[in-house]
């Protein structure tokens, strides 16, 4: 899509120094700094793309979900790819959600809900090939982060939002004691934005998004917030209360939320389903930290990486029969996990650029992998219950395996992508 309307702004410093009297010929740092420039498009224009479109090529794999028949896949900060996998041996591409800013997705019976830079949108899906507009609710989830770590979403005027960045570097003399400043200059910009039947879906391991019951819940790197769903069309906002930094993953089982971070999982109980009460925190070393349960057992990965920093790439099985104390009952050393699931002790673990795991969970003392396939980029993947069938987010598609025999699962599909994941 190109984005035809820019506005000009006036300069925007987050940090400034003093540099007065620092003359050059006494200067003694040189400091290296990136200059960023937001890119903004009217609200106009942005009201004009969210609309239902003919299917089209996936860019780049973000976090998926199944309803029914069909699989949803997020272009990250594009839109939402509709798939029929009526035959899963050969999935078709039925329609493309425009939706700027998107990242998450969850659906109850009829009506998908998506995330919007930090608006929470609703569509009516009942025709899944022309999707409808329903509702919206303005800045009622978190902005999304860009790759800088800069916020997108952000609407700079009343008839703008910033939909991403530009940068360069540029260097200046030194003379003062802070080291970290970051710029954000004024300009014009002068580019293009590059480009079984149940009521409610299934989403992976990495989803912030979930609906447990009549309630949406979502995650932001801070906050946990309840959406009432009881108007499917029309949700309402009933609690918001902050957890702890760094909060990445939701995931729901029976009358709990298995919440991940960066350096704990956190288990809240929705007796009260407006407000989720927190049981118990089990914390470990500064790592990414989804979680997937069946049963008495949690089981989460941790890894390392830029992002997650610490140098543990681990599966972690907890016994979560007392909520209240959860024990752990083993540790499985990985390459780097990610995403992960599990159906009646099989185990699937997306180790990155090293493969994917399918694993024997039986006994959760000993741990095995059955089968390594590697070759892959992997991110998340979600089984399909009784079904023998695993989706796969990776970065070069999405694919789909039978594991009816774990030792030799059978490559049903790929639907392939032109860009790069994640």
């Amino acid at each position: 899509m190109h984005i035809s309307t820019y506005i000009k702004f006036p300069a925007m410093i987050a940090v400034i120094l003093v540099l007065g009297g620092c003359a050059k010929d006494k200067c003694t740092k040189i400091v290296q700094q990136k200059i960023y420039t937001p890119v903004l498009l009217s609200l106009e224009d942005y009201w004009a793309s969210v609309k239902s479109e003919e299917p089209k090529e996936i860019g780049t794999t973000g976090k998926i979900y199944v309803k029914d028949q069909y699989i949803f896949v997020s272009e990250p900060y594009l839109g939402i790819h509709v798939i029929d996998n009526s035959t899963p041996a050969s999935p078709q591409k039925i329609s493309f959600l425009n939706v700027m800013g998107n990242m998450e997705i969850a659906i109850k019976g009829n009506y998908l809900y998506a995330d919007s830079y930090n608006d929470l949108m609703v569509f009516d899906i009942s025709d899944p090939r022309n999707i409808t507009f329903v509702n919206r609710l303005p800045d009622a989830t978190a902005y999304p982060i860009s790759a800088d770590g800069l916020l997108m979403g952000w609407k700079m005027y009343p008839d703008s939002i910033v939909i991403g960045f530009t940068s360069r570097d540029t260097s200046y003399c030194d003379c003062s004691t802070n080291d970290n400043m970051l710029l954000f200059a004024s300009s014009e910009a002068a580019a293009s934005y590059n480009n079984k039947t149940q009521q409610n879906g299934k989403g992976g391991s990495m989803a912030r998004f979930t609906i447990a019951g009549d309630y949406l819940y979502t995650v932001n790197h801070f906050q946990l917030k309840a959406f009432n769903l009881s108007n499917a069309a029309s949700p309402l906002l009933k609690g918001t209360q902050n957890i702890n930094s760094g909060i990445e993953t939701i995931f729901p089982y029976g009358d709990y939320l298995f919440i991940g971070s960066r350096n704990a999982m956190y288990i809240y109980d929705i007796a009260n389903p407006a407000a989720p009460a927190q049981r118990s925190v089990v914390t470990h070393f500064r790592a990414c930290d989804p979680v997937v349960v069946e049963g008495s057992k949690a089981y989460v990965t941790v890894r390392s990486g830029a992002a997650c920093a610490g140098n543990l790439n681990q599966l972690q099985v907890f016994d979560i029969s007392n909520v209240d104390n959860p024990i752990k009952l083993s540790t499985t050393e990985m390459k780097n996990p990610h995403g992960l699931g599990i159906d009646n002790g099989k185990l699937f673990i997306c180790e990155g650029t090293f493969g994917l795991r399918f694993m024997n969970a039986s006994d959760v003392t000993n741990i095995i992998t059955t089968k390594l396939v590697d070759g892959l980029d992997t991110y998340d993947v979600i089984p399909f219950e009784n079904q023998h069938r695993l989706l796969v987010s990776a970065r070069d598609g999405i694919y789909q395996y039978d594991y009816s025999t774990m030792t030799n699962p059978q490559l049903l599909s790929k639907i392939a992508v032109k860009g790069h994941a994640y």
